[in-house]
């Protein structure tokens, strides 16, 4: 009996050891001052905005990031993009949108490019821009350099995209019924391959290897993609809060929500899913990106915060 008892514990002690985290977690620094609703993160550099203006922040010193340059758009900021360190892609519902700088007495020293285009969700793999609006579909664009863009498609059989992500040959995206793929190896015709229609609450998703996680309200949805003609539910993992965003990187998911913080998840099994951590950032997390050893949380009025993990 007494071996029994040893051997369950023993058992037990090891499931608890493989959830542990095994990197660290360093608060390096909040950012106040700006309205942080959506953040990204590309060379070094931080984008963030809320629903009239955008800053852009160096992280070279990832303990005092610099304020490079900030915009006010005159129409509402849908979405937002980096390409090519300087020059950002913003979408709008206004054809005549303006999009201005704000001189501060010659603060800000590096110089950007801002692209206005028509849409509500902008995603972009390489030199090619998808551009998602809530009417007319999927805009396939050629951005080259960022010099010119060329118009090769549009997708209009899927309407009412909320999120989306394009990894060639293949796009996946969120609609008001739920999950679709789409073939775009020939990004000319791109074409409607299979579509899941039981996840209408969706909001977000992000891709990792073979794998789709979808946030939809409370709970995440583990897709297999595998088969991309054949998307099969994994699993899924229920939270006490509304999900608010998601990022993945070296086989971890990073869930932030809202005022219950963030979830750090072990998805190296997507079966076998478990809690590795949770952090509370000093404000509700928003919305969250990942880069290096790096993680930038958006918190709304109460600015963003950058952490080191490692």
């Amino acid at each position: 009996m007494r071996s029994l008892i040893l051997t369950i514990l023993l058992v037990l002690f090891t499931l608890v050891a493989g959830a542990v985290d095994n990197r660290f977690l360093y608060p390096l620094g909040q950012i106040k001052g700006v309205e942080a609703n959506r953040i990204q993160v590309a060379d070094s550099q931080v984008l963030t905005h809320n629903l009239s203006q955008l800053w852009v922040y160096s992280t070279f010193n990832a303990w005092q990031p610099r304020l490079e340059a900030s915009f006010y758009s005159e129409y509402r900021i849908e979405d937002v993009n980096f390409q090519a360190g300087n020059r950002i892609y913003l979408s709008s519902h206004e054809p005549a949108n303006n999009v201005s700088p704000i001189d501060s007495l010659n603060l800000y020293g590096r110089i950007y490019f801002i692209d206005t285009v028509i849409g509500d969700k902008l995603t972009r793999e390489g030199s090619t821009l998808y551009v998602a609006d809530r009417y007319r579909g999927i805009d396939i664009i050629d951005i080259g350099g960022g010099v010119s863009t060329e118009l090769m498609a549009n997708f209009s059989e899927k309407w009412g995209i909320k999120d989306f992500v394009a990894t060639y040959p293949y796009l996946y995206a969120l609609n008001d019924f739920g999950f679709v793929t789409v073939d775009i190896s020939n990004q000319n015709f791109p074409l409607s391959i299979a579509t899941n229609y039981q996840i209408p609450d969706a909001t977000k998703l992000v891709k990792y290897g073979e794998y789709i996680y979808v946030a939809a309200g409370k709970e995440v949805l583990v897709l297999s993609v595998r088969d991309p003609d054949n998307p099969i539910l994994v699993t899924q993992i229920p939270f006490f809060n509304p999900i608010q965003a998601l990022a993945v990187k070296d086989n971890r998911l990073f869930v932030a929500l809202g005022k219950g913080g963030v979830k750090v998840l072990d998805i190296s099994v997507p079966q076998r899913i478990s809690e590795i951590n949770t952090f509370y950032p000093p404000a509700a997390a928003i919305d969250i990106a990942l880069q290096d050893d790096y993680i930038y949380i958006a918190m709304g009025k109460d600015g963003w915060m950058i952490y080191e993990y490692r």
